[in-house]
Order: C-alpha cells, then structure tokens, then sequence
C-alpha cells in the first residue's frame, strides 16, 4: 500500500441477511428507500457497508471505520495533511460500477478513485479535480472488479484535514452499447476539395499543411488510408524562432461546414481515433496530439485564449518520455505561464511499438467531465475537470500535433514521424 504507513481500524458489524433481503424487498415494491442512511441502517447495494477500512491518519477521536458504518451521524477526520489515503476492504474482488462519497465540511476538492486487487498496487479509475463537497457521486466509465478501493485524496476546502461522513461502493452501472459514429474521417482524397468539405477544414489558423501526407497502409483501421505527418529535427510549434527546422502541422475541422451541425449544441461528444507511433521514436521534452475544440479558432488555444476550449492529448516526460495526460484549455483555466492545464499526467503512456492504437475521448459539457479511453480501456475520468464549458458549443476536432513548447529544446534529435487513421465522432461512447 502506497503513502504513510496505516492504521488498521475496527470493522463494523454486517447487517444480517434478513435486515437486506427486506431492503430489496422494499425496492421491489416501489417503496421509498432513503438514499443515504441516518442511523446506522444499511443502503440497498452498498458494498462498503461495514467493510473493513482504513486511513493514513485520523484525528478528533474519529477512525476510518465511521465512513462505512452505514451512518451519516459519525464521521471520519484526517489531520491537516494534504495527501491522504482512505481505504475499503470488500473481502473478495467486486464489480464496482461508481462510488458514492456524502462528505463534511472539509471535502475533497481533488481526489482521485483508485482500485487494486492487492491493497499494495493501485490503478486510477476516476480523478476528480474540482470536487464540490456535500453527496457526490463518482460514475466509473467502466465497471472494473476489485477487491479494494480507494479514495486518494490531494487536496480539501479549508484548513482542518478532510472530513468524509460515509463512503459507499456500488456494482456496475448499465452502460449502452456502442453508439454508431454520427460522422467518420478518413483520408483517401487527402487535401482534395471533396475531401476538405467532408471533414469540414477550415483556412482559419492552418500551418505546415506540407509536412501531412496520406499513406496507404493494408493495417490501418477504417478504408487503409493514413495520414503521415513529419517532424523534423529541432523542430517546435509554428510561432518558434530559433527551431533548424519545421515539424508537425495543425488544421480545424468544424461541425457546421461538415453538415453536423446538431453535433455543436450537444451535451456530450466522443472523439476516436487510431494513431501509430514507430519503433524507436524520439518523444524529445514533450508534444500534442489531436483533440475536441469549442468556440472561436483562435481562442481555443494559446497563450492569448479567451471563450473557448480544447481538450488535446500530450506526450511528455515525468517518469517516462512518453507518459500521456490531457492538455486542457477553458476559459478559466491557465497553467502556471498562462497556456494550458497538465491534467492526469502518467495516468497511461503511449506505445512506440509500430502498431495501431485507438485513443477516445468523451467530453461532457454539462459536468465537465473528461474521459479517456486507450484501446478500449479506460485510463483516466477527469470528473468537472472543465466545468465553465457548458456555454460554449462543441465546434470540431482540433488536428494539433508537433513537438513544444515555442522553442528547439522541445524537439527531437532527428526527423521522426507519427500516423494517423479513422477519425470519428459520437454523442455517445464508440467503444
């Protein structure tokens, strides 16, 4: 188990098997049955009720125990430390589908859920990032099974530690089938007009459009066609003024030119596509990938943003060159030198391994939340990681990649190449 050493703290009694045989009893009937328990009675489909649970600290006379003893009267309290972690043992491994969190005053404002099948190695299901305190529900974009979960906390509101009056694990959630794309991208007449009007490019902010070729590639997903796009060596974004060479390009699609315009004012869109990267790529410091975009071309991005969104992927090196994250720009939402936001940095990392990967994206504009997928896979839940989009309409893929960064340290050390293949967009998850 990761972090500080723990505290292993008292398990509560189960409820017996009468006492939740007449709570689905009740559900059957149509009968109200509360939501959260006041005193101590169990909540039909609560896997953590009186779970054995643990905490890195507790304070106030408090313990892990009172968040799964089925009570919203007793409450956990950690001290004034910012990372935290809280803990439930389901016995054997589980399908859980969310996590339901009724918290104190001192909520979780960013946190991520964590599952492990060993209590010692965990993996990121969910990261919230701007948590609002009170009831929140946690929806996992997939069921996983395990037999431990996690709360890991980063930071909480005010100043006295994190307080959690009860933590609940639910089994899965139904989830639709794959939706149809309601548009999809390939690239056999690339740079044609039949083309252009079929994915919808704009002239509007284009640049070296000569480094993009299309390819024919028998293992490409979609029709075989793949587009091919060129590095060179030194080379950073369009605007950088000491690079040897030029690398990368960059071009929008919009939703209205390419006959989708229902696709703007939706509340969620998915984004798919299939990207391959050579054997012995040089990732250099960092680089971007395509994304969503909403509102204006030009204020979108970049140091000058302003009422507008984007949600590209980057490649960059914490631990390893090529950890991925998502490289967020709102309206509201600035790193520290005024660009975009690194969220979910190492979260997954992407494959120098000469073959197809599918990478998806689902972004919700009512909840803010964003969701990635790598293969089918869920790998990272941004939940109301871009909560001030709601107002803004989804306008198209943002086709972004280079390396950078605005400057040659950015690049790598020799000409490399990416390529790309079957783009497509849902209102729903395609997967």
């Amino acid at each position: 188990m990761s972090g500080p050493t723990r505290r292993v703290l008292r398990r509560a009694l189960r409820p017996s098997p009468t006492a939740v045989l007449a709570a689905a009893c009740l559900l059957a009937l149509g009968a109200a049955v509360p939501a959260h328990a006041a005193t101590g009675q169990t909540v039909p489909g609560d896997l953590a009720c009186s779970a054995l649970t643990t905490a890195t600290t507790s304070v106030n006379s408090t313990n892990a125990a009172d968040t799964t003893d089925c009570d919203l009267s007793t409450s956990w309290q950690s001290n004034g430390t910012h990372t935290q972690e809280l803990s439930v043992d389901l016995g054997v491994a589980t399908p859980i589908g969310r996590v339901v969190i009724s918290w104190g005053s001192g909520y979780g404002t960013s946190f991520r859920v964590r599952t492990s099948d060993n209590g010692t190695s965990w993996t990121t299901r969910s990261t919230v990032s701007a948590g609002t305190g009170g009831t929140q529900t946690v929806l996992l974009p997939s069921v996983v099974s395990a037999r431990y979960v996690e709360l890991y906390l980063l930071d909480y509101a005010g100043s006295s530690g994190y307080k959690v009056k009860e933590l609940e694990v639910f089994g899965p959630t139904a989830y639709p089938p794959p939706a149809q794309p309601a548009w999809t991208g390939q690239f056999t007449g690339y740079g044609t007009t039949a083309w252009k009007a079929a994915w919808g490019m704009s002239d509007s902010s284009t640049w070296n459009l000569q480094n993009l070729k299309k390819i024919t590639d028998s293992t490409a997903p979609g029709d075989g066609s793949a587009l091919q796009v060129t590095y060179g060596a030194g080379s950073s974004s369009a605007s950088c003024t000491n690079c040897p060479t030029q690398g990368g390009a960059q071009y929008y699609t919009d939703l209205s030119t390419m006959g989708m315009s229902a696709l703007k004012q939706s509340r969620t869109l998915d984004l798919r596509y299939a990207l391959k990267v050579p054997v012995g790529f040089d990732w250099g410091k960092a680089g971007k990938l395509p994304g969503l975009y909403g509102g204006t071309i030009g204020e979108e991005s970049g140091g000058a943003h302003g009422n507008g969104w984007s949600t590209r992927y980057m490649w960059r090196g914490d631990t390893a060159p090529n950890e991925g994250e998502v490289y967020l720009y709102t309206p509201t939402s600035a790193g520290p030198t005024g660009y975009g936001v690194d969220l979910a940095l190492g979260d997954w990392n992407w494959a120098a391994d000469g073959a197809w990967h599918t990478v998806e994206q689902l972004v919700d504009r009512g909840t803010g939340d964003i969701t990635v997928w790598l293969d089918g896979r869920q790998v990272t839940s941004l939940v109301g990681a871009a909560t001030d989009i709601g107002s803004i309409p989804f306008s198209g893929v943002f086709f972004s990649t280079f390396y950078g960064g605005h400057d040659t340290s950015w690049g790598p050390a020799k000409t490399t190449h990416t390529f790309f293949a079957d783009f497509s967009l849902s209102t729903s998850l395609q997967h």
